[in-house]
């Protein structure tokens, strides 16, 4: 990754330096707060904490029927990623062009901005770590957001 930013800089060194093992979020009250501060929109936001193959806290925002997003969540680290998604027949899809879902998640990634987390981008979050490295400790894929994420 050429041309990745200082984010993305900090997590890599930080995953090599722990040689790939899992990495969960910490448990923190914190995530009643930013819940709280999501949910005050016209929206429903229900948290779920690491579990599994997640290692972030899940918080997931339901604007209507056919749009949702989920942000992933590290408050550790003070980094998280959105995931947008739109009902398409029966299906959820990923949406991360979706205009109307920018623009309804805006509001809620800006306040995390200003509790100081740092937003990664789907596609920065899709990006390589240490392939061999992560596979060895049990990953099934070798992205940033398999290893501080979720595994997909």
């Amino acid at each position: 990754m050429s041309s990745m930013n200082s984010t993305l800089r900090k997590l890599e060194a930080l995953a090599t330096e722990r040689k790939f093992a899992p990495l969960p979020d910490a448990s923190t009250p914190e995530v009643d707060a930013v819940c709280e501060a999501l949910g005050a929109g016209k929206m429903r936001a229900v948290a779920r904490t690491p579990g599994n193959d997640l290692y972030s806290h899940l918080i997931e925002c339901e604007f209507n029927r056919e749009l949702r997003a989920r942000f992933l969540i590290r408050f550790d680290l003070r980094v998280f990623v959105v995931l947008p998604y739109v009902m398409n027949g029966r299906l959820w899809e990923l949406a991360t062009g979706h205009a109307k879902l920018q623009a309804l998640c805006a509001p809620l990634v800006s306040r995390l901005l200003e509790r100081k987390f740092e937003q990664i981008t789907f596609a920065e979050a899709m990006g390589p770590l240490a392939k061999d490295a992560m596979l060895e400790q049990g990953f099934i894929d070798n992205t940033v957001l398999g290893y501080f994420f979720e595994s997909l």
